[in-house]
């Protein structure tokens, strides 16, 4: 049995129970296609845009670095070539496309040129559009959606979200199933 083979039983077996958050996007990955498609290569020229707009999402801060510094965008092209499907990876091109038009017609700018407040402004109509889009049961796009998951997972198991952004400890004590966090601490990242 391969690889492949595995994943797919092991998928058989959970059934139903997966979401779209967190590991939702295995159903996605049960037929993995190689980074050398068309979609793939505008993704990979993208590269500079994923990491501006997963910077918007989670931006430096005076004693945090954000997505771009912990390395989010090489992550998000690597997890689309490596475990999405083609269609998926269009729609993240198409997703991209639109971001960078709408930032041409409202700035008359690309994206990557924005302040992080103009960036914002642009993030807040792809939000409002993708909840929209959530309740009214018409998500024709998971764009917003799986950036978002994509940019929180590469953060937050990078080196700099898990130590800085997050309260890590390299050799964890007792485990405590509830404690609970003071105002202002740092959730565990261990």
């Amino acid at each position: 049995m391969n690889r492949r083979e595995a994943v797919k039983r092991a998928t058989f077996l959970l059934g139903g129970a997966l979401t779209m958050s967190g590991f939702g996007a295995l159903a996605e990955v049960l037929e993995p296609v190689s980074g050398s498609g068309v979609e793939a290569k505008s993704i990979e020229s993208q590269e500079a845009l994923i990491a501006a707009i997963a910077d918007t999402i989670i931006p430096d801060t005076k004693d945090v670095p954000g997505a771009k510094a912990a390395g989010v965008g090489p992550f998000v092209v690597m997890m689309l070539q490596d475990c999405y499907t083609a269609n998926v990876q269009k729609n993240f091109a198409d997703g991209l496309m639109k971001v960078d038009e709408v930032s041409q017609s409202q700035y008359k700018r690309p994206f990557t040129a924005l302040t992080l407040k103009e960036r914002e402004e642009i993030f807040k109509l792809f939000k409002a559009e993708a909840i929209a889009q959530r309740k009214a049961g018409t998500a024709t796009s998971n764009f917003f959606p799986l950036f978002y998951e994509l940019t929180c997972l590469g953060y937050y198991t990078s080196e700099i979200g898990a130590t800085k952004a997050l309260r890590y400890v390299d050799i964890p004590g007792k485990y405590e199933a509830c404690v609970p966090l003071k105002p202002g601490q740092k959730a565990w990242a261990t």
